[in-house]
């Protein structure tokens, strides 16, 4: 029944192509009736136009000009207004075709660009089934992603929305997972094409709502369902028994939400409640030998077989109330609570055999050695209760002044337990054999947190040109945290030291801004915020950030319009480890956003919108790693830096022209180009060689003389022009003509990440021509 439900899905635009040409010859011959109807009558008028009746059917016939409110077609008992555009794209890229599709995925072939259709009933009867009926897509066909989206509604009985997407994504590029373009003389390959990571699936998702009795103050129903489902293969890496593997995994999950609720208003209070249940599962699978990435040497790890399967179960209830008032036009309050209850449950199963397998256990065979049975089966349990509730109250103490305060509180509990089984057979010509059982391990751990946040703020409104406002928000967080048992991360799991963990947490934050207009045609905003912030699960200091936000809007004339805004955030998030000082590891982010337009009616037949933004991000963060130089003899063991930089700036114009009154050409251009870091360059083995070819640089308790720092950034250049025109045929048709344009360039990424020679950059120019067809209904001439 659930497949049938989703190939209906898939074939509504196409229903709804067909719908909206039989009403466009329904209503186009309607329309010639009437017009009929209308020309025999005046000429049964017209040979008096002198007599009062002529006169009175003279004025009849003008006010039935269409107009903009009187736009649409006769329908019976409705008005029927709607587009519908489809036409054919083609395409021929120039270049990287992985990395066009991984950026885009537009493909050549028939498409529905979009549509829309809206029936109305006349004076509010419409038959009984419904009253308004709107339906809209776009997307179908050539393009990666698709929407339907249709409303009905009868407001005395019901009103039914409902929406279908679906996304095809498409990733495969060679500067991803590709970690050896850097130097020759590793033993593993890079992957010229496609690096080592790549996907090819489709996400499906659906939302529909039923509301019963919608106009109804005292009660309302609500029904609801959302499905989600998302297929396709996709390619990974494993490391395991001395080797690196790439499995492709054919990902199958599926979700379905399903929910029932009620709200209305009884007395002074208005109330809602809604039930809502969850149900997930995910049926991944690997059922071909996976493909080994080392080719040499020759005696290193080959799968002779494999299979895996990771089949997990998750269910989440939840329901939510609130309450709201509001007492004597003074005092508005609103209280919600939320309590949901999760629970999943997984296992990991994997069968394989296998050649030269390296399982580092000691006692057992090391290679050459033969894999006759190896197996994993890892069993999963976790259980999440969570509640969240809050409750704000505002007061209107003047006409002026508002005073408003929110108290919220979150607290959940996770309780998981893991059982590990594996099984290795080793043998070696000509009779030896090693086996190890490694059987009913057991991880335990449990999670506790509770926070309460309380936010007050004031408003004052001077008058109508002048406003303010000033908050400050606290919050205050405990966790604890139980582990024991064995560690699942290697082929042998070594006990742990049970651990008990607790943390508590305070932050503060200060928050404000106002609003002014010292003119008629021009309007300031200003936001702030400054304080610190916590993360839920990490340990680490908190985050100390400066948040601000500007914003101007002037329009000198009806014309021009110019709109100017400016974001600025700073985060600075210290993190722990091993005991030290907060100071010693963390990252340092810092942004910055401007945008700027302009609208512009240029004449009544030129309208133009120009506009400029600047995206600039600098990233400064502590790590601990090693860098290995082939022919791995040295191994660089650093506290040093990593470093990431945005510079993008990105310009578009576009302009429609009313050419004459059939012609519309519309024109776009569009560039975005990041200069990245600039000249910096990384210098990963930074610091001094030691005995052994080990190179510590800095410390930890003395970050000042970090050594090497990593560098990364994406300086790119991408372009995108497109030209369109539209001819208005008649007052049913437009015919379309259009080209698009997108060129992308990464040069400057290769030449300043990768020696000269080593790689390629995944440059491309793609041109896409598309003609279509647009449908009008109740459009006036």
């Amino acid at each position: 029944m659930k497949r049938h439900i989703w190939n209906l899905l898939r074939v509504l635009p196409a229903v709804l192509l067909g719908a909206t040409a039989t009403i466009t010859y329904g209503q186009s011959s309607v329309a010639a009736n009437k017009t009929a109807e209308t020309q025999s009558a005046t000429i049964k008028t017209s040979d008096d136009p002198k007599k009062p009746d002529a006169k009175k059917d003279a004025k009849k016939k003008t006010e039935a000009e269409p107009t903009s409110q009187t736009v649409g077609e006769d329908a019976g008992d409705f008005t029927a207004t709607g587009t519908l555009e489809f036409g054919y794209r083609g395409i021929r890229v120039d270049g990287d075709v992985n990395k066009f599709k991984s950026d885009l995925n537009y493909k050549a072939g028939p498409r529905i660009f979009d549509s829309s259709l809206l029936l109305k009933s006349k004076d509010g009867k419409g038959g009984g089934l419904f009253d308004t009926l709107l339906i809209t897509s776009t997307g179908w066909g050539a393009d990666p992603t698709g929407s339907l989206r249709f409303d009905a509604e009868n407001p005395k009985l019901y009103r039914f929305e409902g929406s279908y997407r679906r996304m095809k994504y498409y990733r495969f590029l060679n500067s991803f997972a590709n970690p050896n373009w850097l130097f020759t003389g590793f033993p593993v390959p890079p992957n010229s094409l496609t690096g080592y990571h790549g996907y090819n699936t489709k996400t499906q998702l659906g939302d529909f709502e039923l509301t019963i009795l919608p106009k109804n103050e005292t009660i309302r129903f609500t029904l609801g369902y959302s499905p989600e489902r998302y297929t396709g293969p996709f390619f990974t890496t494993y490391h395991i028994g001395g080797n690196e593997f790439q499995p492709l995994v054919s990902a199958r999950s599926r979700a379905d939400d399903y929910r029932f609720g009620a709200d209305g208003r009884l007395g002074p209070i208005d109330w809602t409640f809604l039930q809502g249940f969850r149900r997930f599962k995910d049926d991944s699978f690997v059922d071909t030998v996976p493909t080994f990435i080392n080719p040499n040497p020759t005696n290193i790890a080959r799968y002779t077989s494999f299979n895996r399967s990771e089949p997990t179960r998750g269910r989440v209830n939840f329901t939510r109330a609130s309450l709201h008032t509001l007492i004597e036009k003074r005092l508005d309050i609103t209280g919600r609570i939320i309590y949901s209850k999760a629970t999943s449950n997984n296992l990991f199963a994997e069968n394989f055999t296998a050649t030269n397998f390296n399982t580092r256990i000691t006692g057992q065979l090391a290679p050459p050695n033969t894999l006759t049975l190896g197996f994993f089966n890892i069993q999963g349990d976790v259980e999440r209760p969570n509640t969240v509730g809050d409750i704000g109250i505002t007061l209107l103490a003047t006409d002026k002044l508002r005073i408003s305060n929110t108290f919220k509180v979150e607290d959940f509990k996770i309780t998981g337990a893991g059982l590990y089984s594996a099984g290795f057979v080793l043998t070696r010509p000509p009779a030896s054999t090693s086996s190890s059982f490694p059987t009913g391990l057991v991880y335990d751990a449990l999670t506790k947190y509770r926070k309460y946040l309380n936010t007050i703020e004031g408003d004052y409104q001077f008058n109508r040109n002048y406003s303010m406002h000033l908050g400050y928000r606290y919050g205050s967080r405990r966790e604890e945290q139980v582990r024991a048992g064995f560690n699942f991360g290697s082929l042998l799991p070594a006990a742990l030291t049970p651990e008990i963990e607790e943390e508590t947490n305070h932050t503060h934050a200060i928050l404000g801004g106002f609003r002014m207009r010292p003119v008629k045609n021009w309007t300031l905003y200003f936001d702030a915020e400054h304080g610190t912030a916590d993360n839920v699960f990490t340990r680490i200091g908190n985050y100390d950030y400066t948040n601000i936000r500007a914003k101007s809007r002037f329009a000198p004339n009806r014309k021009v319009n110019f709109n100017v805004s400016v974001i600025t955030r700073n985060n600075a998030n210290p993190s722990e480890i091993a005991g030290e000082t907060l100071t010693d590891f963390g990252a340092s982010i810092k942004s910055r956003t401007f945008q700027t337009s302009i609208d512009w009616m240029a004449t009544p037949k030129l309208m133009m919108n120009i506009g400029y933004n600047y995206n600039w991000v600098n990233s400064d963060a502590t790590i601990d790693y090693y860098y290995q130089v082939p022919p791995a003899t040295s191994v660089f063991h650093h506290f040093g830096r990593a470093l990431y930089y945005m510079r993008n700036n990105f310009f578009f114009i576009d302009a429609t022209w009313r050419v004459n009154r059939r012609a519309t050409l519309y024109t776009s251009y569009r560039i975005n180009q990041d200069a990245g870091q600039g000249n910096k360059l990384s210098d990963p083995t930074g610091g001094t060689t030691i005995a052994g070819g080990v190179v510590v640089a800095g410390s930890l308790r003395n970050p000042a003389v970090l050594g090497g720092t990593l560098i990364t950034s994406y300086p790119m250049n991408f372009q995108s022009p497109e030209a369109r025109l539209a001819i208005r045929l008649n007052r049913h048709l437009d015919w379309n003509l259009g080209y698009q344009y997108f060129n992308y360039n990464e040069d400057d990424f290769v030449l300043k990440s990768f020696p000269p020679g080593s790689t390629r950059p995944q440059n491309y120019h793609a041109h896409l021509p598309y003609m279509s067809l647009r449908i009008y209904i109740g459009r006036k001439e």
